[in-house]
């Protein structure tokens, strides 16, 4: 037990930037080279906005065709609550003091993972 929690408490690292700082998180897709890490900086209402560095689009652009599924990858980006600007997706963290900011954290890394699985979430609802 006590490896798997240094395990988890080690499967995250952070960089600091000039404008916030980088997450760096164990998660990798299939076929993915490396693993996905996140751009974070604090807004001044005490909010974070999150960004995924472009990777998402990147790395659907390597396994299928994403503009087939555009329709798809703006209604998660809606049920989300983040927004896509010129290939990255963008989401906010709520404040420290809301005592929300790692729920919001998760929630953004939940759509970002069903974008970049968009083409298993279609076919899985195609087979309903």
């Amino acid at each position: 037990m006590e490896q798997f929690l240094k395990n988890h408490r080690d499967a995250f690292s952070v960089k600091v930037c000039a404008d916030g700082f980088l997450l760096f998180t164990p998660i990798m897709y299939d076929g993915a080279d490396h693993t996905f890490s996140f751009h974070i900086r604090e807004n001044e209402s005490g909010s974070f906005t999150i960004d995924d560095r472009g990777q998402t689009l990147s790395y659907l652009r390597e396994n299928c065709d994403p503009k087939r599924y555009a329709a798809a990858i703006d209604a998660v980006c809606r049920h989300y609550g983040i927004r896509q600007v010129d290939g990255i997706f963008y989401g906010t963290l709520a404040s420290y003091a809301s005592g929300q900011t790692v729920r919001t954290l998760y929630k953004f890394l939940g759509a970002i993972h069903t974008v970049a699985n968009i083409e298993l979430t279609m076919e899985l609802s195609r087979s309903e």
